[in-house]
């Protein structure tokens, strides 16, 4: 689709028009924007309403925060193309059963054979022992996720941001661009769950920071997927979905302190992304040569 052809016509809005010129820009003032207002409500911020902890805030901020912003912009470049294009990309299901495998048990079980390597075989005697916890507490958490957070959180992320840079940049230039953005989405949350002020705004830029560098490898192989699973925001929302649920409901495996999980699977993470740009040579299954997509092209 060429550009000439995704420009809004004349008689559009001239907010339209403005989104359209300047979409990126556009989505992350709208990301921003929600994402701080949401997590500025006190009952929003609660983690005793919602199972297994999860707040309210991150779903209403993922949804109305990032997809929908995603959508606005995409429908203000493209119109219904790019909409209809963007929402086939978010509920892509029909893929190989291996991509289902990596993105929903190659975390967790990563994680659990790691921490055997360092604990001896007391996490897999913790997962043979506790096994119903994987029904009760894992299963579920992880569908909520993927129902309610995760995915709609990727359709903004990946399915505009990271797709659209990757076919301005090349995947790796892209991964690095769109980790600061998605890093800052997350400091009102951390502000406000750790009860930080202003007078401790470096405490939380700092929090952030490392949260940043641990998601930039996340952002690598959530790219890889993506070029690998014909543009499918639906999976790389149950991968970031699995690695969520991996670092908050594995604690009863693994004998570190609560909540210590993340320290053993953002590692492996880790890893996993430098032996992919390694193996792809940072092309990360990158073929350019593909029909931009709607979302992705120019205005």
């Amino acid at each position: 689709m060429s550009a000439a052809a995704q420009q809004p016509a004349p008689n559009y809005s001239a907010l339209r028009r403005l989104v359209a010129r300047h979409p990126v820009a556009a989505f992350l003032v709208m990301v921003s924007t929600v994402n701080t207002a949401v997590a500025l409500v006190p009952l929003l911020t609660r983690r005793d309403i919602l199972p297994f902890g999860l707040a309210p805030y991150d779903s209403l901020g993922h949804i109305f925060g990032v997809a929908l912003p995603a959508f606005i912009v995409v429908a203000a470049m493209s119109g219904k193309t790019g909409v209809r294009d963007l929402a086939n990309r978010s509920l892509r299901w029909r893929l190989g059963v291996r991509w289902y495998v990596i993105a929903l048990l190659g975390v967790p079980v990563a994680t659990v054979l790691c921490a055997s390597a360092l604990f001896g075989l007391a996490p897999l005697n913790a997962l043979v022992e506790k096994w119903e916890l994987l029904f009760t507490v894992v299963l579920p958490e992880l569908l909520l996720l993927i129902l309610f957070y995760n995915v709609a959180e990727e359709v903004g992320w990946t399915g505009f941001l990271q797709a659209r840079l990757q076919d301005r940049h090349g995947p790796l230039k892209a991964s690095v661009i769109v980790t600061l953005p998605f890093a800052l989405f997350h400091l009102p949350g951390w502000m406000v769950e750790f009860e930080l002020g202003l007078a401790q705004l470096h405490l939380a830029l700092a929090l952030t920071g490392v949260f940043g560098i641990s998601q930039l490898f996340g952002r690598v192989i959530i790219m890889w997927l993506y070029n690998n699973t014909n543009y499918s925001v639906l999976l790389v929302g149950m991968f970031h979905s699995s690695f969520n649920v991996t670092t908050s409901a594995f604690g009863p495996f693994i004998p570190l302190p609560a909540g210590s999980t993340f320290l053993i699977a953002a590692p492996v993470v880790a890893v996993a992304a430098v032996l992919l740009v390694v193996l792809t040579r940072g092309r990360l299954s990158y073929e350019p040569e593909r029909t931009p997509q709607p979302a992705a092209a120019t205005p």
